[in-house]
């Protein structure tokens, strides 16, 4: 019969982990740089992340490829954390790695497909952008709710529980807000906008970050 000990330990996979750590790491200074870069392009109110694409960091060097690389860093980052959890081997953890699936594949997305400039009629590649976004966003908490579901015995996570659904049901509510001021948007024009889009998005995207460490400290316990 498999010891409590054995099944706890089932968790620790610290190579997962240091990925998971380092990829969300890279996310975090590559973000920090373009929003201390282009601070004059990119209001952080009122401009969401994306776009900081159409920012100029020199003369005919733009920073699409920098917001690419803080997307794939943090899909990567992420992907480590979905092996690691996939490494525990748990029953009932497979609608986890679905959704942190999905997770990862809108962040690809948005490395690779630009949103729409601000003010220009909607594209298919904007919309592509959009709809990954929104569906990336929401995988991600609900990863972490089903994760920490009631009722599984010596659930490595069970530990961080109330942490890991409060921070879900903060980034749920933050991705509300972003998408009620984006519908708003969109009916009255960019005229009329008085949701912080940018702020609010800046802070969903700290929730999640928080989210995901918190999601990656199992995978780094000590046996």
């Amino acid at each position: 019969m498999t010891s409590p000990k054995t099944l706890a330990a089932r968790a620790v996979s610290p190579v997962h982990g240091r990925l998971a750590i380092f990829g969300m790491a890279v996310a975090v200074a590559i973000s920090i740089d373009l929003h201390l870069r282009l601070s004059s392009q990119v209001s952080p109110i009122w401009q969401t992340l994306s776009e900081y694409v159409y920012g100029y960091l020199s003369p005919g060097s733009t920073a699409a490829p920098l917001f690419g690389a803080m997307c794939l860093a943090l899909g990567f980052g992420s992907l480590a954390l979905l092996g690691g959890i996939a490494k525990a081997h748990r029953s009932g953890y497979e609608s986890v790695l679905v959704l942190l699936g999905v997770w990862c594949t809108g962040l690809f997305v948005l490395a690779l497909v630009p949103v729409d400039p601000e003010g220009q009629a909607r594209s298919l590649a904007g919309q592509i952008h959009n709809y990954a976004a929104l569906a990336a966003f929401l995988a991600l908490p609900a990863a972490a709710w089903v994760l920490t579901r009631p009722g599984r015995a010596r659930c490595p996570w069970e530990p961080r529980r109330t942490t890991i659904r409060r921070l879900s049901v903060a980034s749920f509510a933050a991705v509300v807000v972003v998408l009620g001021g984006f519908v708003w948007t969109m009916l009255t024009g960019p005229s009329h906008q008085e949701v912080t889009l940018g702020l609010f998005e800046r802070l969903l995207f700290a929730v999640d970050l928080t989210l995901l460490a918190t999601m990656v400290r199992p995978l780094l316990s000590h046996r």
